[in-house]
């Protein structure tokens, strides 16, 4: 007999249509999202069209814009995504960033930085309810013994489109101009584009019964953020998310790193791109070892064995005064081992919550790695106008954060052990389905 509230999947495998579609509709949001942060981020560096107009540091405070949305929606978001059908709101969510990539065309042409950071306020705020309902809708399309395949090609094209994003803004900058077209014009209606197949694909997810619609709606979103913290406290699933958590600590760092490299070495922003290309590169090609080698279970040791290889990565970076060619190769190991680091911990976020409480359980996960996120673009933005921002201090820093990290997760390794067995599949609750709320 069925288990009552479990979902199940269309097919056993992740070649359905469902998966597929989702796949190709998160790939296309990430790869919209960070094309025109990284725009962005490289019109506000030194000597650049709107140089100096957030200061020192510019590229922290328009990183922190992405964050801000996700730390105030995520929790009624997750709400939304458990209460009503996760494929209504990808559908809705598609075609909001449609109407957002038009005003991208406009702001850019209008020559408007600050018409430009509201539409990145704005395009954040859309994403916000996106992320609970795409990443809870996996679990729903795929069975459980194939999650960490499912998450091998998620990370492998989802987190490689959020790099291939940064990376394709300097190189579409470039191009524009060589058309005759501006660049940033240009940029807008290549969002436009990839927006519009995003839409169209997602009719070709499956309709699925919302998981929970009795569920209490509130728009207190930090009370659903401390409700669902109490739930999973005392399971291997906080232990999961406190490890998501301090992988976003540094890994949003090195976006803002990177651009940093354009004056002291006198790159263009093409040349730029393709250093974050060689991360995109290496995340790609972590993310689809790790799904492959992961099989049909969740491999907990491959997080701390990329955590080290990032630690060591970054104080390469950060001791070494590297050739430009070097510098591509590093990121790209750098990269490779932040693929095997976050694809075993996405399937535990996913494999633990049940079905009814999986949209709220990401959305707080995904809430308390934007709060590290932005305290670490908060912290660069701040820091550099003491320490600067040239890209060696940073990512020796950064370093050493990651070897702080490294040695904890040893610690937390018997926790994420347990979480990772099978039977602990769909096995962590809410209250209100333990029946004492």
């Amino acid at each position: 007999m069925k288990e009552m509230g479990t979902i199940k999947p269309l097919e056993k495998g992740i070649g359905n249509r469902g998966f597929i579609s989702l796949l190709l509709t998160m790939a296309c949001g990430a790869l919209n999202d960070n094309l025109y942060r990284g725009t962005l981020m490289l019109l506000v560096v030194s000597g650049s069209a709107w140089g100096g107009s957030l200061g020192s540091g510019g590229t922290g405070w328009v990183t922190l814009m992405v964050y801000v949305p996700f730390l105030l929606l995520l929790g009624f978001t997750g709400l939304l995504s458990d209460r009503y059908s996760k494929r209504r709101i990808i559908v809705l969510t598609r075609f909001v960033e449609i109407i957002l990539a038009c005003f991208v065309v406009l702001a850019m042409w209008m020559d408007s930085p600050w018409f430009a950071f509201v539409i990145l306020i704005l395009l954040a705020s859309q994403s916000a309810f996106f992320s609970p309902a795409k990443y809870g809708s996996v679990p729903e399309v795929v069975s459980s013994g194939n999650l960490s395949r499912a998450n091998g090609l998620l990370s492998l094209l989802t987190n490689a489109c959020i790099v291939a994003g940064l990376s394709l803004s300097g190189i579409l900058l470039d191009y524009g101009a060589d058309v005759g077209i501006s660049g940033t014009v240009f940029v807008g209606i290549v969002m436009v584009v990839i927006a519009t197949f995003s839409f169209l694909i997602t009719f070709m997810i499956p309709r699925a019964p919302a998981a929970r619609p009795d569920l209490k709606m509130s728009f207190n979103g930090f009370k659903t953020y401390w409700r669902t913290f109490g739930d999973i406290r005392r399971t291997p699933l906080m232990t999961a998310v406190f490890a998501w958590c301090l992988f976003y600590l540094v890994a949003s760092l090195i976006i803002v790193i990177i651009p940093e490299y354009k004056a002291p070495l006198e790159l263009s922003d093409s040349q730029v791109s393709y250093m974050l290309g060689a991360a995109t590169l290496g995340v790609a090609t972590g993310g689809g070892i790790v799904g492959i080698f992961s099989g049909r279970f969740i491999v907990v040791r491959f997080i701390p064995m990329g955590a080290v290889g990032m630690t060591i990565g970054f104080f390469v970076l950060g001791i070494l005064q590297l050739p430009y060619i070097w510098i591509l190769v590093t990121l790209g190991l750098i990269g490779l081992a932040a693929g095997v680091y976050v694809v075993p911990i996405l399937a535990l976020l996913q494999h633990m919550p049940v079905p009814g409480f999986r949209a709220r359980c990401l959305g707080t996960a995904n809430f308390s790695c934007y709060v590290t996120m932005s305290m670490s673009a908060g912290l660069y933005g701040l820091m550099a106008i003491k320490v600067g921002s040239h890209p060696e201090t940073w990512f020796l820093i950064t370093g050493i954060m990651a070897a702080i990290i490294s040695i904890s997760l040893f610690f937390m390794m018997p926790s994420l052990s347990r979480g990772a067995r099978p039977e602990s599949f769909s096995t962590v609750q809410d209250r209100e389905d333990h029946g004492t709320a």
